[in-house]
C-alpha cells in the first residue's frame, strides 16, 4: 500500500499535464513568436522536470523515472495531436526528455548537498 501511495503525487501531477494538454494554448506569449515559443517550451521543461522528480519519489530509481517520464511525454503528444488547435511534435518529446535531465540533475545535486543524504525521500519502502 505505501508504494501505491508513493505515486499519488506523480499521478496527480500527470493529471495536470493531461488537462493543460487538452487546452489550446492561444493568448499565450501575447504575438510575439519568440516570446511565445519561450513561455510554451519553459512549461515543458518545467513540467516534465517535476514529473521526473515526483516518479523518482515514488521508486528511487533514475532509470525508472527516465522511462516512465519519457513514455507519459510520448503519450502527451500523441494525446495532443487529437485535440484541436493543437499539434504533436518530436521537438516538443526532446523538450520533455531535456525537463526530465534536468529535473534529476537538479535532484541529484540538491541530494549531494543535503548534510544527510538518505532522509524522507529516499527512504526504502518496506
Amino acid at each position: 500500500m505505501k508504494k501505491i501511495i508513493r505515486f499519488l503525487p506523480s499521478i496527480v501531477w500527470m493529471s495536470l499535464i493531461f488537462y493543460f494538454s487538452s487546452r489550446q494554448t492561444t493568448g499565450i506569449g501575447g504575438n510575439s513568436y519568440w516570446w511565445r515559443f519561450i513561455i510554451l517550451k519553459f512549461f515543458h521543461i518545467a513540467e516534465y522536470g517535476v514529473l521526473s522528480i515526483l516518479i523518482f519519489y515514488a521508486t528511487n530509481n533514475y532509470f525508472s523515472s527516465i522511462f516512465i517520464s519519457f513514455i507519459y511525454a510520448l503519450s502527451d503528444e500523441f494525446h495532443q495531436s487529437f485535440i484541436i488547435g493543437r499539434t504533436a511534435t518530436i521537438r516538443d518529446v526532446f523538450f520533455d526528455l531535456s525537463g526530465i535531465f534536468f529535473g534529476l540533475l537538479v535532484l541529484s545535486i540538491l541530494l549531494n548537498l543535503a548534510p544527510i543524504k538518505k532522509f524522507v525521500l529516499l527512504k526504502k519502502i518496506k
